[in-house]
């Protein structure tokens, strides 16, 4: 398993001990792909959550790596999601899970964009 994988098992297992529903993982819209798509279950929001997993920061951190490009490429997936599921007037968030091998730690990030 590459590390991108075992990344995103990692936050799908995270969010899920901290209140997430695991709805899907890796939801392909056309060419565009959506790591994790959840629900918070206390408010029931719906969260698209893209995973970065990196060994060190040495060269910046994580979600820098979520720009203003990547940023747009999610959007138009989660609205291919919202709309595949009839559920365009829910309420819905963008987060970034970066995960650090060395040592091995998780930092979630809520409204990232």
């Amino acid at each position: 398993m590459n590390t991108g994988k075992w990344g995103e098992r990692l936050a799908a297992a995270y969010l899920f001990f901290h209140g997430y529903a695991i709805l899907e993982r890796n939801y392909r819209f056309g060419r565009y792909e959506l790591d994790i798509v959840a629900r918070e279950r206390r408010t029931g929001t719906l969260v698209f959550a893209e995973v970065k997993t990196r060994s060190r920061a040495d060269f910046g951190l994580p979600r820098e790596a979520v720009g203003p490009k990547k940023q747009l490429y999610l959007t138009r997936a989660a609205q291919g999601y919202l709309k595949a599921h009839g559920a365009l007037s829910h309420a819905a968030r963008f987060d970034v899970v970066e995960v650090y091998t060395r040592p091995l730690r998780i930092q979630h990030i809520p409204n990232a964009f």
